[in-house]
């Protein structure tokens, strides 16, 4: 990240656009979204369900309203500060993933939780955004795109985790596959799954994390683990980091002045109270539950989706996708010391 800010100094990425260190790193944010799911106990995946629900629900409602009301203090019109309220409920789960894994956290009970409740985060974000983009458009709430969006991505999960884990399950006992082979699939499968959570309306790495979850129960899983890990972790993985960084412009930083700095602090104080309080709630400890909370700091992919879906169609202008990009950059930046921190005593 922080090579990717020095990179940024002298290459400016605008908001959206398509560049070869970009493509590469979105493949990055994929790989590294398989492996996270590829690693996660499925079971634990669906016990956690529950108190996650309530994780998200707390991490949706306080940083939309923070960032609702806090735009709307400062002059931005209601459109505006929809957008911006918007993109603040998303958590990108990219960064505190990769801790969780190198931690070895990842398959314990917080570290399930922190995931599900990023899932759930991206896929209530997401369909804010559809709300908001519906209104925008037509000045009306056009309750039939919602409801199909919100039954395609239930659908989805379900036939995933049922059919899918099955019909997997079925293949890698009965049919011997080389590894070449096997990678080929994997990575095949990786895209496939990606691309039909976007069809749906869903955000690309929800796709590639359900596949990981997937190929996860079946004997494939360790023998695809090593390679595409390598593969990762090797050259993609890094360059999805260095893109993030490249996206800060210091002058903007410095021109949007006060209100930049306020929304940073509502954006990290309303992921960790409003996080935090949804685990103590289902009965998880002070720690834990402050873990989760951080861990749900950062911003990310679905946010720079939904702010380039506004920017695109003239809902929002470039002040606030700059003021959005250096949300996403710092929020990344402040999580993994202190997460650290809040993991070793748990």
């Amino acid at each position: 990240i922080i090579l990717g800010m020095i990179i940024g100094n002298f290459v400016v990425l605008a908001p959206g656009a398509k560049t070869p260190i970009s493509e590469v790193a979105e493949i990055g944010v994929l790989l590294l979204l398989f492996l996270i799911g590829l690693d996660l106990d499925l079971e634990r995946f669906k016990e956690m369900v529950l108190p996650a629900s309530g994780v998200a629900f707390g991490g949706v409602v306080l940083p939309f309203i923070f960032g609702y009301f806090a735009a709307i203090f400062f002059g931005f019109s209601v459109l505006e500060s929809l957008f911006i309220g918007a993109s603040l409920v998303a958590t990108s789960v990219g960064v505190s993933a990769s801790i969780l894994h190198e931690s070895g956290k990842l398959r314990s009970k917080v570290g399930t939780l922190i995931m599900d409740s990023a899932v759930a985060d991206d896929v209530i974000a997401i369909i804010i955004m559809t709300v908001i983009l519906s209104f925008a458009t037509t000045g009306l709430l056009q309750i039939t795109e919602i409801f199909i969006l919100g039954l395609s991505s239930i659908l989805f999960f379900v036939i995933s985790l049922t059919v899918g884990v099955l019909a997997l399950r079925e293949i890698s006992e009965r049919i011997p596959i080389g590894e070449e082979n096997l990678i080929l699939g994997g990575l095949v499968m990786i895209l496939a799954f990606a691309l039909i959570t976007e069809e749906i309306g869903l955000a690309a790495i929800i796709g590639a994390f359900v596949s990981g979850l997937v190929i996860g129960q079946t004997h494939f899983a360790k023998s695809l683990a090593g390679p595409i890990s390598t593969m990762g972790k090797g050259f993609f993985i890094p360059i999805f980091f260095v893109s993030m960084g490249m996206g800060f412009d210091f002058g903007a930083f410095s021109s949007i002045g006060f209100f930049a700095v306020v929304l940073i602090i509502l954006a990290i104080v309303g992921k960790v109270i409003g996080c935090s309080l949804g685990a103590k709630i289902f009965g998880f400890g002070n720690k834990e539950s402050v873990a989760t909370g951080i861990a749900m700091i950062p911003r990310g992919e679905v946010a720079l989706i939904i702010a380039s879906s506004g920017f695109e169609r003239g809902f929002i202008g470039a002040d606030v996708v700059s003021i959005l990009l250096i949300i996403v950059i710092v929020t990344t930046i402040v999580t993994p010391t202190p997460l650290w921190e809040f993991l070793k005593d748990i």
